[in-house]
C-alpha cells in the first residue's frame, strides 16, 4: 500500500520557476540548468521503482517515497522506506550514467563517463546512515526493535558497476532494480518473525505522516541571484513566450496570438515558488505587468485566495497544487 505518494519535489518546481524567469544570457543561467538536469534524473530513477512497487501485497507493505524526518537537531532524509510486520527496507535510489566503481576504503564512489573521471558521495554509507537514524527514532518513538535493512538501487539499466576485488562484501546492499522484487522475497525469507502488529503499523503510518517534514529552500539566494535579475509578466500556455498582456477581461499573447482567462495562475505559481506564499496587490502588479491596482484586485478577488489586512495592506494566500511537495 502506498502510504505516502512520489510527488514532484519542491526543488524541481522552484528550479523550473527561476529558469522561466531567467534571460539565457544570465550567468547563472547554465548553472541553475545543470542542477535541474541533476534533481530530473533522480526523481526519474525514483519514479522508475514504482513499476515494481507495485506489485507488492497491499496489506503486507506500507510504502512511504520521499521521508524527511528530524531527530530533534537534524534532518536525515529517506528515498523510499517500505514498512512490514517483520523487518523495515530503506532504499537509497541512484540514476547516475556511465561506469561506477565503488571504493568503500576511501567511501566514495567513482564515475567515468565520456573519458571524464568524477566522485559521488559513497551511497551505501549514505543508506547505511539513514538506516541509523531511523532505528534511533523508532527507538525514540517506543516502537519494538525491528530489523532494518539498508539498500542502494541502481535504476540506470545501462550503468556498469565495479569495486575491488577486495571489497566485494558491500555490493551485497547494491542491486539493479530489476532486482528489487526478489531481494524484497529474499528479506521476507530471512525476518519471518513478526516484530511489529498491526496496531503498532498504523501507529507507525500516522506518525511518519505527521513528522515528515517536506525541504524548502530560498532558490535565489542559492545561486545568488538578485529579483531584479528576474524576467517579470505572464507566460504563454501555448508557445512559451513572456508576451501575455490583458485585454479585453482576458490574457492575449502578443507573440502567437493565443488567449486565455487563467493564465495568471501559473504566474501566481512561479511567485510562490521564487519568492513568498504571500502577495499583495502591488506585487501582483508588478509580478504580473498589469496596468492598474483595479484589475490587479478583480483578478486577485476572483480566485477567492484567503487574505488578510485591509485595502493597500491587503495580503492573499498563495498555494501549490497539491501534487506537489
Amino acid at each position: 500500500m502506498i502510504v505516502k505518494d512520489r510527488k514532484i519535489p519542491l526543488k524541481i518546481r522552484k528550479l523550473e520557476a527561476l529558469l522561466r524567469r531567467l534571460h539565457h544570457s544570465h550567468p547563472k543561467y547554465s548553472e541553475v540548468e545543470e542542477e535541474l538536469a541533476k534533481s530530473l534524473a533522480g526523481f526519474k530513477g525514483e519514479q522508475s521503482l514504482d513499476y515494481y512497487l507495485r506489485s507488492l501485497p497491499d496489506q503486507e507493505y506500507f510504502i512511504f517515497h520521499d521521508l524527511r524526518l528530524s531527530d530533534g537537531a537534524y534532518f536525515f532524509q529517506i528515498d523510499t522506506l517500505i514498512l512490514s510486520t517483520s523487518f523495515i527496507l530503506i532504499i537509497e535510489v541512484k540514476n547516475i550514467s556511465g561506469t561506477l566503481i565503488f571504493d568503500p576504503a576511501f567511501q566514495q564512489l567513482i564515475r567515468t563517463n565520456n573519458g571524464m573521471e568524477e566522485v559521488f558521495s559513497d551511497p551505501i554509507q549514505q543508506v547505511n546512515y539513514q538506516t541509523f537514524k531511523f532505528t534511533e527514532w523508532l527507538k525514540n518513538k517506543h516502537f519494538p526493535a525491528i530489523p532494518i535493512e539498508p539498500l542502494v538501487v541502481m535504476a540506470n539499466s545501462n550503468t556498469i558497476i565495479k569495486t575491488s576485488l577486495h571489497h566485494q562484501l558491500p555490493l551485497q546492499s547494491v542491486i539493479r532494480s530489476t532486482k528489487l522484487l526478489e531481494k524484497i522475497y529474499e528479506y521476507k525469507e530471512s525476518h519471518k518473525e513478526e516484530k511489529f502488529s498491526k496496531k503498532d503499523i498504523r501507529k507507525l503510518c500516522n506518525l511518519l505522516l505527521t513528522w515528515h517534514v517536506p525541504k524548502n529552500f530560498d532558490v535565489l539566494q542559492r545561486f545568488q541571484i538578485n529579483r531584479s535579475d528576474l524576467l517579470m509578466g505572464v507566460h504563454c500556455p501555448k508557445c512559451k513566450k513572456l508576451s501575455m498582456e490583458r485585454k479585453w477581461g482576458k490574457w492575449v499573447c502578443t507573440t502567437c496570438s493565443f488567449s486565455s482567462r487563467d493564465a495568471h495562475k501559473n504566474a501566481l505559481n512561479d511567485y510562490f515558488l521564487l519568492f513568498q506564499s504571500s502577495i499583495t496587490n502591488e506585487q501582483f502588479r508588478n509580478f504580473l505587468q498589469l496596468p492598474s491596482s483595479s484589475i490587479a484586485y478583480k483578478l486577485l478577488t476572483s480566485m477567492n485566495l484567503p487574505h488578510s489586512g485591509t485595502k493597500r495592506w491587503r495580503e492573499y494566500d498563495l498555494f501549490l497544487d497539491e501534487s506537489i511537495e
